[in-house]
């Protein structure tokens, strides 16, 4: 039997991944008493925790609507069940694949509605880099609040500044720049008439086109309060958590706010729903605002679990449903 090559790449990808991630959380619960982790997560009051799940997908609806409104800005008109839909779905892959879900989102729209897959990745990338300037935004915000908890974290976690220094001044990372500059000289003097090349310049060219399109939209205050909403919901989403914990929920809004802003660090590494690298940043990040090694593993490890599965549950819907939206009144 036949394994497809790129099938078993991919299957490569997904292991490896994960097993970064497993690999991670195994490091910081390998000394842990599970009895006594377990007897911390009964003690949560896993209703508070359940109540915070609907700002989570309140989020990720309105992510969908404010998609809707670049859609709109090039012209194309899918049903708003699409787009939602897609949006939600794109959680549930990214549990099977990092970032797989970003493709798969903009390609089910691409499919079922009709519509370039280079004009919906297309919005989809100013949609997301919206949300990566509102991440920094915010993680800036935390910084100028309580800029005593970033300099503790940097001392107490020196492993990750010597990371960056080395690599920084890594010869590696200089040999590859000099590299990709010769490369891109290269494509643009002595391969600038090929077919490859005019294909490049014709997309840019289009992406130039479209991006100067949706800068002229008319509801860039919608997309500035959707964007707000967004980001709100998905705080609430977080914070609301702190409270199902007898050691969490004094710790006050700005502490939920520091290690929110933490977690969009922790989710931007490409591992499966930020398996590990989430629960690493929340842990470290309790652990200087004064809660216990246990109870932070215990925390980390309950609202991980719950929140993912919930995102896992109306992520499969929103695949199972992109195929049953009514879109005969929008053709």
């Amino acid at each position: 039997m036949k394994v497809n090559k790129d099938s078993f790449k991919s299957l490569l990808k997904i292991l490896f991944s994960l097993s970064l991630g497993l690999l991670i959380i195994w490091a910081m619960y390998r000394n842990t008493d599970m009895g006594e982790l377990w007897s911390i997560i009964k003690s949560a009051n896993i209703g508070v925790i359940a109540s915070s799940l609907i700002f989570g997908l309140i989020g990720n609806y309105i992510r969908g609507l404010r998609w809707e409104l670049f859609v709109n800005s090039l012209g194309y008109h899918p049903p708003r069940a699409s787009l939602v839909y897609a949006t939600l779905g794109n959680y549930a892959v990214n549990f099977v694949l990092p970032r797989a879900g970003d493709i798969w989102r903009c390609g089910v729209v691409s499919r079922y509605d009709k519509i370039p897959f280079a004009k919906t990745l297309e919005t989809f990338l100013v949609d997301k880099m919206v949300d990566i300037v509102a991440g920094l935004g915010i993680i800036f915000i935390s910084i100028l609040l309580y800029i005593d908890f970033f300099a503790s974290y940097l001392r107490d976690n020196s492993e990750l500044t010597e990371g960056l220094t080395n690599f920084f001044t890594s010869a590696w990372m200089y040999a590859g720049l000099a590299v990709l500059l010769v490369a891109v000289l290269l494509m643009c003097t002595v391969f600038r008439k090929t077919a490859f090349m005019e294909k490049v310049r014709k997309f840019f060219n289009t992406l130039k086109n479209d991006l100067t399109r949706i800068s002229r939209m008319e509801e860039k205050k919608r997309i500035i309060i959707y964007t707000i909403l967004v980001w709100f919901c998905f705080y609430l989403y977080f914070y609301i958590c702190f409270f199902a914990f007898d050691f969490t929920k004094e710790l006050g809004p700005l502490a939920g706010l520091i290690v929110f802003a933490m977690t969009n660090i922790g989710i931007s590494v490409p591992v499966q729903g930020g398996i590990g690298p989430w629960h690493f940043v929340v842990i470290s990040s309790l652990l200087i605002l004064g809660v216990a090694e246990k109870e932070a593993l215990a925390f980390a490890g309950a609202v991980f679990i719950i929140q993912s599965v919930w995102q896992i549950l109306y992520g499969l819907f929103g695949v199972l449903a992109m195929p049953y939206v009514k879109r005969e009144l929008f053709r």
